[in-house]
């Protein structure tokens, strides 16, 4: 007798587009925009105030200031580098072309690429207000809304020791905690271990609902012992689709996971929104990854 068993077996084929509507007026809002292999937030307050956190690779720039457009950004109050990498700032030409930005700040790092030296010149050109960013610094929005930058520590108390093949320019990252209210999410930008160390040391505060997951969920960021500190609701990870890093590495989403936090991927759910009216807090994906269960049959012999 041969009996016949159906076995579902599920595939990840596509993502779909989903609607997602929600109230934005009088919350403060922030826009994990899909810039592919690279980082770049937005940040919008309840009384229409703006924060541009990094601006993805050059090739994101239009992107960028088409997502400005969308929400009506006439201007920034602040912009910020978050360390002088291309995939961080090589959209951010674009942006100061087209927008009038009121403050720049600056990791402060010395650089010599080209894209780099590029955005300083149209800093310059423009006649931007350029902050180089310190431990300590606070910049206060409206309602209530704060940035405190706990990272780079400033002057020569920079991180100058990283691992083999590790980044000095991704170790002094500017790392901003924004708070509201209740509510407190954490912008990493490619801190890695020897960051999240010195600030765990340092006695700031750390904790946030929401993570920017850093360094595109590197396996040298996202350390148990960060988690632990920063203990998030929800994690963020900006990254491109089938990128050459293996980024986000399974060992980071594995310690994501234990620590029960929801991830979001801009590669996955492609734009990532987060709003609050300073207690609750909701997230939105333009995309979600659809399940299609596909049946197959095989044949058992067992009773042959």
């Amino acid at each position: 007798m041969v009996a016949a068993i159906v076995i579902g077996v599920i595939y990840w084929l596509r993502t779909r587009e989903v609607p997602t509507p929600f109230v934005t007026q009088g919350r403060l809002q922030v826009y994990a925009l899909d810039v592919g292999q690279g980082d770049s937030f937005l940040i919008i307050s309840p009384e229409g105030k703006s924060v541009l956190i990094d601006a993805g690779p050059p090739q994101a720039g239009d992107e960028v200031v088409a997502a400005l457009r969308k929400r009506n950004i006439q201007s920034l109050d602040l912009a910020v580098a978050t360390h002088p990498h291309s995939d961080h700032i090589g959209g951010m030409i674009q942006v100061i072309e087209n927008f009038e930005v009121k403050n720049f700040l600056d990791s402060g790092q010395t650089y010599t690429s080209k894209t780099y030296e590029r955005m300083l010149r149209a800093i310059t050109d423009k006649r931007i207000k350029f902050i180089v960013a310190k431990k300590g610094m606070k910049f206060e929005l409206d309602s209530g809304v704060k940035l405190d930058v706990l990272n780079p520590q400033g002057g020569d108390q920079g991180i100058k020791k990283v691992r083999q093949g590790g980044s000095v320019e991704n170790a002094n990252s500017i790392v901003m905690r924004l708070t509201y209210g209740n509510f407190a999410m954490l912008f990493t930008g490619d801190a890695e271990t020897e960051t999240e160390e010195v600030m765990m040391k340092s006695g700031e505060p750390l904790r946030a609902q929401v993570l920017k997951v850093g360094h595109h969920g590197s396996r040298y960021a996202t350390s148990a012992k960060f988690l632990e500190a920063v203990a998030p609701e929800v994690a963020i990870i900006s990254v491109g689709a089938g990128n050459n890093y293996g980024h986000p590495a399974q060992s980071t989403l594995n310690r994501l996971q234990k620590a029960g936090v929801k991830i979001y991927r801009t590669d996955l759910n492609g734009e990532i929104t987060v709003v609050t009216d300073g207690n609750k807090f909701e997230v939105h994906a333009a995309k979600q990854p659809v399940q299609i269960a596909m049946n197959r049959t095989y044949k058992s012999y067992k009773n042959y």
